[in-house]
């Protein structure tokens, strides 16, 4: 018994054995499994990339969104915002919004959908009401239409203000948020321009009609827009519950950087100025397609405005806009004005000494150029002179005198003459803040097989020369600046949240001349508008000013049939005309350089230099000088005023009543009065009359009053 009870006891022990045998092995491997696990894992962790082809298979998709920069600002140089982009916000309507839950809602959903749409007709009162452009009827069915189409993205109204927007979230429905009222915005910027049309040439644009073309640039914008534009930012989306997007934050994201602001030298008021001359002179003008002012600090080259008016040709009573930058892009024969130029060289070179040396005058015959030149003629008539000053020529503008002083000078080595052109920057380019600037065209024997002595003297009264505008303002200013020439520049600094990022400023190009050869010369163009063909319209300008006319006639492209042999005027007779006055003031301290030039169309008409030019320069001039407070210093808040007593009105009985001494008004309704006509110059007190007081006059006769 006992030996059979030892035998069981044996058999469950090597029972137990077995048993624990197995679960060792099998716990062995299990361990073993998990570090083969362990293992792998840590090499799919190291090692193991997925492969892109399956790849997008086991991934939500990601979208790239593009953040727009805020695009800087442009501001006159006194800080006034002339473009700055501002937010607008179009609205969008979801129709939809909870349709779905309201037919699920089998109770309550038919209620709740009457209630909606009693909203949603409130809505459309509101709407009605803020955009005006449809009545609360036609907002109304346009969103039960759309509703009943199951449109998501129904297009309310135009783009509003966020003032305007925030009326919007406020009205019925779109209270409740895009969820429940089914609003939905969007942003975008808007480039606003809170001067309208003033300067928008020289402020420019960037267009990108065409997304595989390069963006069209244009103007300071065109041209800062690297500066003003920023830098593009972005973020990366992926899909999340219900068909949304939501920020992806396992992939990068680049904030966008805020454009800069660029600071001009324009002076906003001066273009007020210059445009309203400008459109003054020309708008009731048709014959005349357009005109260009430039007005520049001497002593800086600052430009202060730059105005470029033009009209549709081809259309009758059109507008005038600032549709092309002429005052740069318009290279043409200057005419007269260029007679300053020769002028300045003549005495820079030593041929002529002073202006008032005497040339012969020929009968005003230029032998080469096979011309001759009435205004000699004339001056020989009246005067019965055989010569005449070199100032007299330029102050009634000869061509004969200056053709006569270059070739008699130049023509066996013109090239003195042509390198002094490019010294005065009247030949070549020069950086400028803006593109477009033209280059000038000078025919001369080294570029052109037929050039000859008549080339030279064609070329010494503003032909055979194509500049522009900006290029002869240029030159005058360094005339006006002692032989100084600054360069043209419209950009003062680039700007952050007002501090100073890069300052532009003053440049100098080089000097043209001796201070005594700018003195001579400014003394010559003050004739010009004291005794010659600027006097009529400038002389009694509230400032001095020197400076010269000019007319030429404009070469005329094929399309314009210019007959043979004639590139200025085609088979009728009509030709272009470009008229110009460039000048500077106050001529004995020059603070401002100024040119005005007005430009035809094809027409039987001759337009001068003289004329509406001049008279555009005056009322800028006037203006100008009404609001500087170099000549106009504002006047205190305190003060005494001189006890005055009143005038008394002379009354007369036929005879020219004393007004000297009186002011306008009282010397005007002196003269009116006693019933004669009168008329008056200058301003301030009356200094001289004509006819003197006590003279016999009959009634209506005309008294002139001269004012000091």
């Amino acid at each position: 018994m006992a030996k059979k009870d030892r035998r069981i006891k044996e058999k469950a022990l090597l029972g137990k054995d077995r048993v624990g045998f197995i679960l060792d092995l099998f716990y062995a491997f299990i361990f073993c499994l998990s570090i083969a696990i362990f293992a792998k894992i840590i090499y799919i962790q190291v090692t193991y990339r997925v492969d892109p082809k399956v790849a997008h298979f086991f991934r939500p998709a990601n979208t790239k969104r593009a953040e727009q920069p805020r695009r800087g600002a442009i501001l006159s140089h006194d800080g006034r915002i002339l473009a700055i982009s501002t937010p607008l916000y179009q609205v969008y309507m979801d129709c939809t919004v909870q349709k779905d839950l309201f037919r699920q809602d089998k109770e309550h959903g038919e209620e709740l959908e009457k209630e909606w749409r009693a909203a949603a007709n409130d809505l459309s009162k509101g709407l009605a009401r803020i955009y005006q452009d449809k009545t609360a009827k036609e907002y109304y069915d346009l969103i039960l239409a759309s509703r009943r189409d199951n449109k998501r993205y129904v297009r309310i109204g135009d783009r509003i203000s966020h003032a305007t927007l925030q009326e919007v979230k406020a009205l019925p429905l779109f209270s409740k948020g895009p969820n429940v009222g089914g609003i939905i915005v969007e942003k975008f910027d808007s480039r606003e321009y809170p001067y309208g049309s003033l300067a928008r040439r020289t402020i420019g644009y960037v267009r990108n009609n065409d997304p595989k073309q390069n963006p069209v640039r244009v103007g300071i914008e065109g041209r800062f827009d690297y500066v003003l534009h920023g830098k593009d930012g972005y973020e990366w989306l992926r899909k999340a519950d219900k068909g949304g997007k939501v920020h992806n934050f396992d992939s990068t994201a680049v904030k966008a950087v805020d454009g800069d602001d660029i600071r001009t030298t324009l002076d906003i008021d001066f273009q007020d100025i210059a445009d309203r001359a400008i459109r003054r002179q020309i708008t009731e003008e048709e014959r005349l397609s357009g005109a260009c002012a430039v007005i520049m600090e001497v002593g800086t080259g600052a430009i202060r405005a730059m105005v470029n008016l033009t009209r549709d040709t081809t259309l009758a009573g059109s507008p005038l806009t600032e549709k092309f930058n002429l005052a740069i892009s318009q290279a043409g024969e200057p005419g007269s004005v260029f007679k300053t130029v020769t002028l300045t060289s003549l005495i820079e070179d030593g041929y002529v000494h002073s202006v008032d040396e005497c040339v012969p005058t020929n009968r005003g015959i230029i032998p080469h150029a096979k011309t001759d030149d009435v205004h000699i003629r004339d001056w020989e008539d009246s005067t019965h002179r055989k010569t005449i000053p070199i100032k007299r020529g330029l102050e009634i503008s000869s061509n004969y005198v200056f053709a006569h002083l270059a070739w008699e000078h130049y023509h066996t080595h013109p090239a003195d003459f042509y390198d002094k052109l490019y010294r005065y920057k009247l030949a070549e380019q020069f950086d400028f803040d803006i593109d477009g600037l033209a280059t000038p065209g000078v025919v001369t024997p080294a570029n052109n097989p037929y050039w000859t002595d008549a080339s030279l003297e064609t070329a010494a009264y503003g032909y055979s020369v194509s500049v522009t505008p900006l290029h002869l303002l240029t030159f005058y200013n360094g005339i006006a600046n002692k032989g100084r020439m600054m360069r043209p520049y419209l950009v003062e600094d680039v700007e952050r949240n007002g501090r100073v990022l890069k300052k532009y400023g003053p440049g100098v190009l080089g000097n043209i001349c001796s201070r005594a050869t700018a003195d001579t010369v400014t003394r010559a163009l003050r004739g010009v508008v004291t005794h010659g063909t600027a006097r009529s319209k400038l002389r009694a300008a509230e400032l001095p000013v020197a400076g010269k006319t000019g007319t030429s006639r404009v070469v005329l492209s094929p399309e314009e049939k210019p007959i043979k042999g004639n590139a200025y005027q085609d088979a009728s007779g009509r030709k272009k005309n470009q008229g110009t006055f460039i000048g500077f003031f106050p001529y004995n301290r020059p603070k401002y350089s100024v040119i005005v030039t007005v430009y035809s169309r094809l027409s039987h008409g001759s337009f001068y230099g003289g004329d509406a030019p001049a008279k555009a320069v005056r009322e800028i001039v006037d203006n100008i000088f009404a609001i500087d407070p170099e000549w106009n210093p504002v006047i205190s808040r305190k003060g005494t005023v001189a006890e005055t007593a009143l005038a008394a009105i002379p009354q007369t009985d036929g005879t020219a009543p004393d007004v000297k001494g009186l002011g306008l008004a009282d010397a005007l309704y002196a003269v009116e009065s006693n019933g004669y006509r009168c008329r008056y110059e200058g301003c301030g007190k009356v200094k001289a009359q004509t006819p003197a007081a006590g003279t016999k006059l009959g009634k209506g006769e005309t008294i002139t009053l001269t004012l000091q």
